[in-house]
């Protein structure tokens, strides 16, 4: 039997890297899908695009939900701008609260710790679209302002990369399946004259179809809060899922 022509080997070499070369790709594939949130959220750790910023802006606060600045934050995504403190599942209870206090000043209250923020200063009017058009659903709330000396900043941002939707969900509101997720990130820091600062982080879900883009925020949670007296060690709390 004459011997294989040397083409020969090479076709059945390259057969099987190509082989080996799409399990690898698939494999990959697969670990990505099932991997990509938690490689996502690590990298948010390091960094995060910004997509906008407040300073020195009035807080709203109606008894129920919170509200930053006068609609920035919800040009950038639907209800951007509405906070409150509740946890992760499966109670999603409250973790923190703001209070209004008897000289008529806004108040945070974690466990047995206390920041007071400012005093109240008129109302947060309804936020607006950029062609000034009411917001629907917003009404005005009363507003705290940021007293002499104090400093506010608030920032959104996202996740750097996005992660494939889980297969099988379906969203009942608007009929459309999300195919893409993302995280953002609201950053609330609150510094006083005397040095005092709270610094609080939420983290809320993002979903992206193919005919709305990315919509409003899911699920929020308030994952991090940070009391820094005066004088003396801070007092840090770390929501983690259950």
């Amino acid at each position: 039997m004459p011997p294989n022509p040397w083409w020969w080997y090479v076709v059945g070499a390259m057969r099987r890297w190509s082989i080996r070369g799409g399990v690898a790709v698939v494999l990959v594939l697969v670990m990505w899908f099932f991997t990509s949130r938690w490689i996502a959220v690590a990298v948010d750790q390091i960094y995060t695009p910004r997509l906008a910023v407040l300073h020195n802006a009035p807080i709203g606060w109606n008894g129920t939900w919170g509200q930053l600045g006068t609609g920035i934050f919800d040009r950038v995504v639907p209800g951007g701008d509405h906070l409150n403190f509740i946890g992760f599942a499966p109670d999603y209870r409250d973790v923190a609260r703001f209070i209004v206090d008897a000289d008529g000043r806004l108040v945070f209250v974690k466990d047995d710790a206390r920041f007071m923020l400012g005093p109240r200063a008129g109302m947060v009017p309804p936020g607006t679209a950029l062609d000034g058009t009411p917001l629907q659903g917003h009404e005005p709330i009363p507003a705290f302002v940021p007293e002499p000396g104090d400093t506010m900043s608030a920032a959104l941002d996202r996740s750097f990369f996005s992660w494939p939707a889980p297969l099988f969900q379906f969203n009942w509101m608007t009929g459309y399946t999300p195919s893409w997720q993302r995280n953002l990130y609201y950053r609330l820091s609150w510094a006083k004259a005397s040095g005092a600062r709270l610094d609080l982080l939420w983290r809320e879900r993002q979903d992206y179809d193919r005919v709305n883009g990315w919509t409003g925020m899911k699920l929020t949670d308030l994952i991090r809060i940070e009391i820094r007296p005066a004088s003396g060690p801070p007092r840090i709390w770390v929501e983690r899922e259950k």
